[in-house]
């Protein structure tokens, strides 16, 4: 299974990868064409876009060069990148002249292997272009190198997400992460619990502005947590919970409180960035309520725009909770949280 960061449906062009070296990867491309004195080599990725060329080797035309994608249902590279694993020789005498587009005129044998993620699933496909060979089968596995190359680097790309997604601090903010926020707010949900202190889960998120000429940047959430954590105090526990949601675990006197603290960064948003608005859910309980943490943060996280994609409206509002908490059976099919993670056995232990 793929790390939960890593969207293989994202191009690697459209995304900032230190382990995938495409540089490295172009240089391979070019010694396969020189090896087959080929017309051209090329890696190919399976994009929620298309088929998109990642990288290639360099060519007289301005042809299969890379950023080039290909409709998602183009059959000759299809059968490229769903092939076994030791892959494929394909004639292309087989195809009618308008099965082809243009860019292939010319081209008459492809010899490919597929590439897949570490988790098997496709990534796409290595092709090489009118390659000179005797032996099919023979030739085809001298890609086998360059296949496992490639392989490797995207291997080497999901333990690297896999390494920072233990990490407890986010590198962007310099909050808690996912991972930070399941380790520490159940040993402070308890302790607050013990000393008699009111509670409430915040989600946070910058709403989508239709009218904005500019999409949100990474810059705009940077500066939303900054907010956050100037806002909130010591005892409380912050985290950049996904890209886009913050999620707070406050401790306050009452339920007027937390909805201070909501207005109080709206507030401090205005004054920074008059564009940016904010979409808040919250969740609110008393120290006798016995609700665990992970419905509580559901039910939050529920009441933000984003988790309703056919509701209007800029933000969204939390109302209180107390006691047993309930979720609306209406809401549309979202990942539930597992609330195993949240039962954290260091909160309850004699430390605390």
């Amino acid at each position: 299974m793929l790390p939960e960061t890593i969207n293989p449906h994202i191009s690697l062009l459209d995304s900032d990868h230190q382990q995938v070296n495409l540089g490295r990867w172009m240089h391979q491309c070019e010694l396969l064409k020189s090896y087959y004195n080929a017309t051209s080599v090329f890696v190919l990725q399976t994009t929620n876009l298309g088929l998109e060329i990642i990288v290639s080797s360099a060519n007289k035309t301005p042809l299969f060069t890379a950023g080039t994608i290909y409709p998602s249902d183009f059959s000759l590279f299809q059968q490229m990148v769903n092939n076994q694993p030791d892959g494929n020789y394909q004639n292309l005498a087989s195809f009618m002249h308008d099965e082809l587009p243009r860019d292939f005129n010319g081209i008459q044998q492809i010899l490919s292997r597929p590439i897949a993620w570490p988790d098997g699933s496709q990534f796409g496909a290595l092709c090489v272009l009118n390659p000179h060979i005797n032996d099919t089968l023979g030739n085809a596995a001298m890609l086998e190198p360059f296949q496992i190359l490639l392989q490797q680097e995207l291997s080497l790309l999901c333990q690297n997400h896999r390494i920072e997604s233990l990490s407890m601090r986010d590198q962007e903010t310099g909050m808690l992460n996912h991972y930070g926020f399941v380790m520490m707010a159940p040993r402070q949900l308890n302790l607050g619990r013990r000393f008699g202190a009111h509670a409430g889960i915040i989600f946070f998120e910058l709403a989508i502005q239709r009218e904005a000429d500019k999409p949100l940047e990474e810059k705009h959430h940077r500066l939303l947590g900054n907010l956050i954590q100037d806002t909130i105090r010591t005892a409380d526990v912050a985290a950049h919970y996904s890209v886009t949601q913050f999620v707070v675990l406050v401790f306050v006197d009452g339920e007027r409180d937390v909805l201070h603290i909501i207005k109080r960064v709206e507030k401090l948003l205005e004054q920074q960035n008059h564009q940016l608005k904010l979409d808040t859910g919250y969740s609110f309980f008393t120290p006798e309520s016995s609700a665990k943490l992970a419905p509580m943060m559901e039910e939050a996280r529920n009441k933000l725009s984003s988790m309703h994609p056919s509701t209007t409206g800029s933000s969204t509002t939390g109302t209180s909770t107390t006691g047993s908490l309930t979720i609306d059976s209406a809401a549309p099919n979202t990942p539930m949280l597992d609330s195993s993670l949240y039962d954290n056995p260091a909160a309850d232990s004699s430390e605390l």
